[in-house]
């Protein structure tokens, strides 16, 4: 499990950093520099490219008979395409409506995923709570959803989805 303790943790940094964004925390540009969106799109692009080596790990060094990891690695790339191209929008400055496109194939075709998780009830919370942080991702794009409510929505990811499982992990508890 360690290879995705870092997805959690590195993608859970990722979401923090946008969470605060949204929530207008350190969101104005200090005077003669950029806007701090480009440092979250760093992060967040980051974030993506350490999902994608992660799920291509998972992939090369488990055996392909029938391993369940392999099904965790095309979940992760879901992941890892959306942050790059969440990071290269907000770095370049770039429309975020793709990315709010994006967002809801990427919020929907994992729930076919759920009988992966089937044993957890924690990870098929969180796969559905993700289901409504992605599509809150593509209602703000469009301006149907005010940023800091999205804002609201992504630090309670990050927190209790991204953060608390590494942490129950190094803690010796076992996840339901």
């Amino acid at each position: 499990m360690p290879p995705i303790t870092m997805v959690f943790v590195i993608t859970g940094l990722a979401v923090f950093v946008q969470a605060m964004f949204f929530l207008g925390i350190g969101a104005n540009a200090a005077e003669g520099k950029k806007s701090p969106i480009v440092s979250a799109g760093w992060i967040a692009l980051v974030a993506g490219i350490v999902d994608l080596i992660v799920g291509i790990y998972i992939t090369a060094a488990r055996p392909i008979d029938a391993d369940p990891s392999l099904l965790l690695a095309g979940l992760i790339a879901f992941y890892g395409l959306f942050f790059i191209a969440l990071g290269l929008t907000e770095i370049l400055d770039l429309d975020l409506r793709v990315v709010g496109n994006l967002a809801i194939p990427t919020a929907i075709l994992p729930l076919a995923w759920l009988n992966f998780f089937s044993g957890s009830t924690t990870f098929t919370l969180i796969l559905i709570w993700w289901v409504i942080a992605f599509l809150s991702i593509a209602l703000t794009t469009y301006g149907k959803m005010k940023p800091k409510v999205l804002g609201i929505i992504l630090m309670i990811t990050a927190i209790f989805t991204f953060f608390l499982i590494p942490v129950l992990l190094v803690l010796g508890v076992a996840i339901p």
